[in-house]
């Protein structure tokens, strides 16, 4: 499994919440013909950087969009379809409506095999 999250925040001027409904719809809709299997919108709290002890706040996009993949596959197919033309218009108003946009990958951790003599 292939998780990838979004995380951005709206623009000002940008009406906010009517922009996430859009955007959560939206790829709702698109993303599971390419094989998304569940997807989630987070809301940015808070955060610090070092120790419980000792750490400063720190400072993210306010949303995290998170999308599970059945692989690697399945997200590129849709990377590859946003990237055409049948997927300029969801692009576009995505993307003219978000900043400090960042997209992180992660692959599921399992455990190594353990090598035997058999």
């Amino acid at each position: 499994m292939l998780r990838v999250i979004h995380a951005y925040s709206v623009k000002a001027g940008v009406d906010e919440r009517a922009f996430v409904e859009w955007l959560d719809g939206r790829l709702d809709d698109v993303t599971r013909r390419f094989g998304c299997i569940g997807r989630q919108t987070w809301v940015y709290l808070d955060g610090f950087a070092g120790t419980y002890e000792r750490n400063q706040p720190v400072g993210r996009p306010r949303y995290l969009n998170e999308a599970f993949w059945v692989g690697e596959d399945a997200a590129n197919a849709f990377r590859s379809w946003l990237l055409s033309p049948e997927g300029a218009e969801l692009r576009t108003r995505w993307f003219d409506s978000i900043t400090d946009h960042t997209v992180l990958r992660y692959v599921d951790y399992g455990p190594i095999p353990a090598v035997t003599d058999d």
